[in-house]
This record gives C-alpha cells, structure tokens and sequence, in this order.
C-alpha cells in the first residue's frame, strides 16, 4: 500500500490483525523525484492512522532498505516517525527488507542511530504478537 491508498489503509488497519504496519511511504522509493511534498499532503491523514496505530497499541516499521535504495530519507519518514513519537509512539520495529541473504540486518545499527536522534530509546521484537522492548 502507498501514500495514493491511505484511506484504503486506515480501513484496513481497522479490521486486521497485526503488530506493526509496514511501508508506509513505500511510494517515494519509486517516486520522490519530482519535489512533491507527500507527508505535508497528507498530513491529516497521516496523524489519524498513527492516532489509531497508538491507542490500538501497535506500532510501525522502520525499513532500512531505504539506504540500499539511494534514499535520503527514512522509510517512513524522519517526518513520519517524528510525529508518531510526538504523538506518543513508542513501538518500533526495524526490519532490512531482505530479499536476498546479503541485506539481512544491514544497516541496523545505523537505524538504531536515527531514531535515537528523533527521541526513541527503544524498539520491539515481537513475541506471540506483544511487543517486548530493547534499549536501541
């Protein structure tokens, strides 16, 4: 799902099962070239979802394929992940995206970094869907 599909997305989320949700600006890894400002453009609906994520206790991803891909940018978001901490978002998980085995774990530790610098000072591994935290 992408940032043309949120509202699709913020049904879905609603009636799943689920721990963490995943690619949430998965678009700009194919489209973020042509200056469009998809987090302030969809801002409003951007803070729903991670209203709903936070008070159905679950949390969000951080995709460190983001780096493999050229990014300058976290996936979500510096922006994204910023106003789920301001909102009071606390579980993260980190995954590397790893279609192959040489991007399995890659560039985790420097993830671990960010998100510290945004305010985080752990993240989640997941046992029987409950989040348990680690010190970042």
């Amino acid at each position: 799902l992408h940032l043309l599909s949120r509202r699709q997305r913020q049904m879905c989320i609603r009636d799943s099962d689920y721990s963490v949700l995943g690619h949430m600006d998965l678009i700009k890894r194919y489209d973020d070239k042509d200056g469009y400002d998809a987090f302030n453009e969809h801002k409003e609906i951007i803070t729903r979802i991670l209203k709903y994520i936070i008070e159905d206790g679950k949390g969000i991803e951080l995709n460190t394929s983001s780096v493999r891909y050229g990014l300058d940018d976290l996936m979500p978001s510096r922006d994204i992940f910023q106003l789920y901490y301001d909102l009071g978002g606390r579980i993260i998980t980190i995954g590397s995206d790893s279609h192959e085995k040489v991007h399995l774990g890659a560039h985790i530790e420097t993830m671990k970094k960010d998100l510290k610098k945004i305010g985080f000072k752990e993240f989640c591994t997941f046992k029987q869907m409950k989040p348990i935290f680690h010190k970042l």
